[in-house]
């Protein structure tokens, strides 16, 4: 069954399916909708919060006077119940935040570590907790939590597969602006890593990593997988691609893998697919590595030769010519490495779109972020959650260079038009990388050679980049043709130093409208014309329009007050007299707040009474049923219907 963009594979013979109703934003009615869908659902159905918005106007205001933060404001009165302290601590431990960074947390809040009531031991015990019952419930929660994002973003995909006892075997996700900016402008590169780390449930984590067009990456999608294996890649790959409308990367890098270069072998036929250049060399750290640094000219005639070579042949010629000038025709090691030159040396993807980078940097760049916000301990729910937190990281720092971008006052590094030009076309950060590119242009002087060929010879031995050899210019101006042997072009879509410098010398002004790409443009990706969500907009704005979530404001409520009242606890033991005074008031504000919830508490039971469903027919929790044998490649799909299953452990 396939519904909107969720997908699970399963058999619904036996299967009773349930459209969800229409929410109601009336407040009786949403009481009187949750008793029936209660009653309905047997008890089982998924408590929801109603969210309040009381208006408290508790805040503090401080501002730095001299080389001290002085508060000038504080307004300490609250309108409303604060939260739970293990609210708090749960939501700490939501954030990746460390046992000890959360006690220290608290001892911050409560004074010192003496009046905390408790124990780190405790907090870890009552984490372990939270695990626990996360782990019995994550599949099922993950995909509630996948159907409220639905819920406000109608091109969100997820698709799951199940084995054959009823577990899930692998998911993948994607946001709705991703897919959008994947399919109109980023699907030429990608980069794919799933070495980095494993969920509770020991499934690898797999997230595809694109570059906007500020040269940011950004997220294209993540998935758990049961294994490494080609089965497992495959259905990930075929997933992916059928997210993305049936568009297939142009590029894709990946780590060194057998089973992911089979699988994307068969579902990226035409796809350029290169493996990571660190990861390789890292494997060779040992054995390589030592005879490099032990020889000073070894290593620079193999940094020449890896890195500067432009064409397949001119690679094999450079490393014989290395290989006999330095006797190492016996050597192992470099053999093994040369047997692998096809699937990762530059001067075989000379012309294969790979922007700016020649490993999964992308990935390990993402990874190390992710870092930040995961640990192998955690849920699928919770990496889910803070995919969602990482990716508007990433939007927010779009957004910000989307406004550095409008402004059009940029610095250059020479007065020549043709740079004057570029920074009026690409979006600032990839003019600055423009202006660096251009800043080369002074190393090299030019020979002419015919009527239509330069060569750039180093003027000062060693380019950056480039090394220390000359590079072919070919150019027809009349035709706005022009073509450089490094191919900086077709790697990067920006013309290369050696292209600016006969560009320069030549007297054009301007950029050809073919050497510009649009996706390093402000205009990269087009409006979405479906009312899908816009990669270039930012939820953020209608995130603040509308507020804190109560939850998240409980939680800063909670983390003022427990500030407060330590500073004057200690403040209020130092004499007999500030205690009695601290003792009064305390007793005063206990007295005010036993008398608010009095009044609350009836009216919410007069509504909580006149909203009981009067009747209605009670229906089982909807469960998606799956046969005992094993799933075959199949599609799971799912918008409404969430199937009850655990992860496969």
């Amino acid at each position: 069954m396939k519904e909107g963009n969720s997908v699970v594979e399963y058999d619904d013979s036996d299967s009773t399916v349930r459209e969800s109703e229409p929410e109601n934003n009336d407040e009786g009615n949403d009481i009187e909708n949750a008793e029936k869908k209660k009653k309905m659902d047997g008890g089982k159905k998924r408590k929801r919060k109603k969210m309040h918005h009381t208006d408290c106007k508790a805040r503090m205001i401080v501002k730095l006077i001299g080389d001290r933060w002085h508060v000038i404001f504080f307004a300490p009165d609250h309108n409303h119940d604060l939260v739970a302290e293990k609210d708090f601590i749960e939501m700490l431990h939501g954030c990746n935040l460390s046992t000890g960074r959360i006690m220290q947390l608290m001892n911050e809040f409560y004074g010192s570590a003496q009046l905390v009531p408790y124990e780190a031991k405790d907090v870890g015990n009552f984490r372990s907790n939270i695990r626990r019952t996360e782990k019995f419930k994550d599949m099922q929660e993950t995909l509630y939590y996948f159907r409220e994002l639905e819920h406000g973003d109608a091109e969100f995909f997820h698709k799951i597969k199940l084995d054959a006892e009823h577990r899930v075997e692998s998911l993948f996700w994607v946001d709705g602006a991703a897919r959008h900016a994947y399919i109109e402008s980023y699907h030429d590169s990608v980069s794919f890593d799933a070495t980095y780390m494993t969920n509770m449930y020991d499934m690898p984590f797999a997230p595809f990593i694109g570059i906007n067009r500020h040269g940011q990456s950004f997220m294209l999608g993540c998935a758990f997988l049961r294994d490494e294996k080609t089965p497992s890649y495959t259905w990930l790959f075929e997933t992916f691609l059928e997210a993305m409308k049936g568009k297939a990367p142009v590029s894709i890098i990946t780590d060194q893998d057998a089973a992911m270069r089979c699988a994307i072998a068969h579902v990226f036929p035409n796809t350029n697919h290169r493996n990571c250049w660190w990861h390789i060399m890292d494997k060779f750290t040992g054995t390589i590595g030592p005879v490099l640094d032990g020889d000073e000219e070894l290593e620079e005639d193999f940094k020449e030769c890896m890195n500067h070579t432009v064409n397949p042949q001119e690679f094999e010629e450079k490393w014989d010519a290395m290989i006999n000038k330095h006797g190492l025709t016996d050597n192992v090691h470099f053999q093994r490495l040369y047997a692998l030159r096809s699937s990762f040396a530059p001067a075989y993807y000379m012309h294969c779109f790979y922007p700016f980078l020649q490993s999964t940097q992308r990935s390990e760049g993402f990874n190390a972020v992710l870092k930040k916000y995961v640990n192998p301990n955690m849920s699928v729910l919770n990496f889910v959650k803070q995919y969602q937190k990482i990716q508007d990281k990433c939007l927010v720092a779009q957004d910000g260079q989307d406004f550095k971008t409008d402004d059009r006052d940029r610095r250059r590094w020479s007065r020549y038009p043709i740079e004057k030009y570029a920074s009026t076309v690409y979006t600032k950060n990839l003019f600055y990388r423009f202006s660096k590119e251009f800043e080369k242009t002074a190393e090299y002087d030019v020979k002419p050679e015919g009527q239509i060929q330069y060569y750039l010879v180093p003027n000062n031995k060693f380019v950056y980049g480039y090394g220390k050899r000359a590079y072919l210019v070919t150019a027809i101006e009349d035709e706005e043709s022009y073509y450089c042997e490094c191919s900086k072009f077709d790697r990067d879509g920006l013309i290369c130093c050696h292209i600016m410098n006969i560009m320069t010398w030549l007297g054009v002004k301007t950029i050809p409208n073919h050497f510009i790409l649009k996706r390093w443009t402000q205009e990269s990706v087009p409006e979405n014309e479906n009312g899908g969500v816009n990669a270039n907009s930012h939820v953020q704005a209608d995130f603040i329009a509308r507020g804190m979530p109560l939850n998240n404001r409980k939680t800063m409520w909670f983390a003022n007050l427990s500030t407060a009242f330590a500073g004057l606890a200690i403040e209020g033991s130092v004499s007999r007299e500030t205690y009695d005074l601290m003792d009064s008031h305390i007793k005063m504000i206990r007295s005010a707040v036993d008398e608010i919830k009095k009044r609350k508490r009836p009216s919410r039971q007069r509504v909580h009474a006149n909203t009981q469903p009067t009747g209605g027919t009670i229906m089982p929790t909807p469960v998606i049923g799956v046969h005992s044998a094993p799933c075959s490649g199949g599609v799971i799909a799912t918008t409404n219907v969430l199937p009850t299953v655990q992860p496969g452990v």
